[in-house]
């Protein structure tokens, strides 16, 4: 096939596309590449027809990385079209983790959900799989013939199950054959696991794509950190006590002056978070380091023994004492490391929450990067760059941001001056001057709308105050997105506030910028057209946020650390917030900012915002007349 990058992609280029298609070729040939472009630019496909001619000339593989699982669809399904409409052949693979690929779990009817880890361990202690076992049997023909095109992880299963092989060692087995391999995060940020990935593909020789690159602080936080409850630690005495009743005395004592330290901590705990002092729990509990060591070490044994019983008896090999036991010896590997601190909270039902949190991205990411031949970073909200590739540990790169291809004439941006959400409690009369000018932005829009607060706190003060009642005065459905609402009665909200928008009775979405709906839900055409956002989400200002704040102080300075720390995510968590509405080149959307501080940052928010923004006061009828002749234009 051609080397010429045009060759690869599969459509008609638009406005724009040439460009940012040219610009990866190039510079990925030479360094690392971080391009900043909106929702609906078409950057999948683009950087896979740049990338392909490059990797196949040279003989290396592509990587392309995204958040979750159910991402690794979709660059796939691109590389599908790429493959129908080339002349030659294409072939790349989705590839997912085992709970997903596991046919032994259906046989085994194990009762109980099970996560990742529980899986990988039901894996390692059946080694008389029949599924492994045919694998093994397996004829090299028919993995040559699985090769043939593109294949999403579904379709791999589905080879599979016809045949009673084993889904996981097979897609394994296919990522020499990929030009694209797609996967989760994990397998490039998480060491315990990237080593079974580099059995199969040379991170040296390949390229790497990261998708959603905004996504990359947060991922590897995560990652690293751990939290365990005093619900935790009883359950795991419960389940010592009910196997071991009569055995390990001392083990059972050290298990009841834990309970002793967190019960003592809880009663101390007067604010949101404090420091969780570990040093002064191994003292407390064992006196010396060392034991605590050990003792935790014959606990994660006892664990471990526990979880084999449970998989003979058709149960999930989960343990409280393999958890607990797990917590801390991670927390004794990080005591002592500079950017890994320990938080204890107050949770409901007198709980108490004890968290290792790692604040490290650049350090841990930068030898990530320094793996692969060369890393390219894409994302619709990266910008500004030169901050992202500094907190991400990025060297040697060239960035650049592509402009919306909006119609600027299809959005209209309003900043109300005299409305803000800064202090520590939001009053009274500023919830209901917030109130107010909401009722007034529905009034005039007879559409799907969203109410974005800075926080559950300002959101809960708004419903308070009678935001509820308002919206329902108005006659339309009102839809509010509670703290720790599940992931079912989430779609399904979702799902009935989007058919509202093809209804008479239309709908308000009452969420926040920290939640998922601002943060990853897609809103197309008429399903949301106009957003209100209530304040700026800063971080409040708990033990958590100050002890970030100092870290990152201490590493970057005093100015550049609050503005990487507190400032830019909040910035993008409103940015993130108001890309919800403008999903396609011909969407249309109005966007009211209720904090006087927007106007200050507005070099932090998206292009579309800034090319026509216009300021206006609350209580009055300046936001009328302005969306009456936004919408009569």
């Amino acid at each position: 096939m051609s080397g010429d990058p045009l060759t690869y992609f599969p459509y008609e280029l638009r406005e724009g596309q040439l460009e940012l298609l040219s610009y990866v070729r190039e510079e990925a040939s030479k360094r690392n590449v971080v391009v900043d472009a909106p929702t609906g630019y078409g950057k999948t496909p683009l950087i896979l027809a740049a990338l392909i001619p490059l990797a196949r000339r040279e003989g290396r593989q592509i990587i392309w990385a995204v958040r979750t699982g159910t991402e690794t669809d979709r660059p796939i399904e691109e590389l599908k079209v790429i493959h129908g409409k080339s002349k030659g052949k294409i072939f790349g693979i989705s590839f997912r983790g085992k709970r997903d690929m596991c046919l032994l779990l259906r046989d085994l009817k194990i009762r109980g959900e099970l996560g990742h880890e529980d899986v990988s361990f039901i894996c390692r202690t059946s080694k008389d799989c029949r599924y492994r076992l045919n694998f093994l049997r397996l004829k090299s023909s028919l993995l040559r013939g699985a090769a043939g095109a593109p294949r999403l992880y579904s379709e791999i299963l589905k080879y599979c199950e016809e045949r009673e092989v084993c889904p996981y060692m097979l897609q394994s087995s296919l990522i020499p054959y990929a030009d694209v391999v797609a996967l989760n995060y994990n397998y490039i940020l998480d060491e315990a696991i990237s080593w079974a990935m580099r059995r199969w593909i040379s991170y040296k020789e390949s390229y790497l794509v990261v998708d959603e690159a905004h996504n990359l602080q947060k991922a590897c936080s995560n990652l690293n950190s751990d939290r365990i409850t005093l619900g935790t630690l009883r359950h795991a005495s419960r389940e010592f006590n009910e196997a071991y009743p009569t055995r390990y005395e001392d083990l059972k004592e050290f298990l009841r002056l834990m309970d002793n330290y967190f019960v003592k901590t809880l009663r101390s705990i007067m604010e949101d978070e404090v420091e969780f002092n570990v040093k002064e729990c191994i003292e407390y509990c064992a006196g010396e380091i060392e034991t605590f060591y050990y003792m935790t070490q014959r606990l994660m044994k006892l664990g471990t023994n526990i979880r084999r019983k449970k998989i003979a008896h058709g149960k999930a090999p989960r343990s409280s004492l393999y958890r607990l036991s797990g917590f801390w010896i991670s927390a004794l590997r990080n005591l002592n490391t500079e950017g890994v601190v320990f938080l204890a909270s107050r949770e409901k039902r007198r709980n108490l929450a004890v968290e290792m949190w790692d604040m490290r991205s650049g350090e841990t990411l930068r030898n990530v990067w320094r793996r692969f031949h060369r890393c390219i970073f894409c994302s619709g909200t990266i910008k500004p760059i030169e901050p992202f590739a500094e907190i991400i540990g990025l060297e040697e790169y060239s960035g650049r941001i592509f402009p919306s291809q909006f119609n600027e004439r299809n959005s209209l941006s309003l900043i109300v001056e005299d409305l803000t959400t800064e202090g520590e409690e939001l009053e009274e009369e500023m919830a209901r001057s917030y109130i107010s000018s909401i009722n007034g932005f529905i009034d005039c829009l007879n559409t799907n709308l969203a109410v974005f607060s800075s926080s559950y706190r300002i959101q809960e003060a708004l419903l308070r105050y009678g935001l509820e009642e308002a919206v329902k005065a108005s006659g339309r459905r009102l839809f509010i997105e509670k703290q720790g609402i599940s992931g079912r009665l989430s779609r399904k909200m979702l799902d009935e506030f989007k058919e509202c928008a093809y209804s008479d009775e239309k709908g308000v979405l009452c969420a926040t910028m920290t939640g998922r709906y601002a943060e990853g839900a897609d809103f197309p055409g008429r399903e949301l057209e106009g957003i209100f956002l209530v304040g700026v989400p800063f971080d409040k200002l708990t033990m958590r946020t100050r002890l970030y704040l100092k870290y990152y102080q201490k590493i970057y300075g005093d100015r550049k650390g609050t503005f990487y720390a507190y400032i830019l995510p909040a910035l993008k968590r409103a940015s993130q917030s108001l890309g919800r509405a403008l999903r396609s080149k011909d969407d249309r959307a109005v966007f009211i900012l209720g904090d006087k501080r927007y106007k200050q940052f507005m070099n932090l928010l998206p292009d579309y915002i800034q090319l026509n923004f216009k300021l206006i006061k609350s209580g009055g009828d300046d936001m009328k007349r302005e969306i009456e002749s936004f919408l009569n234009y």
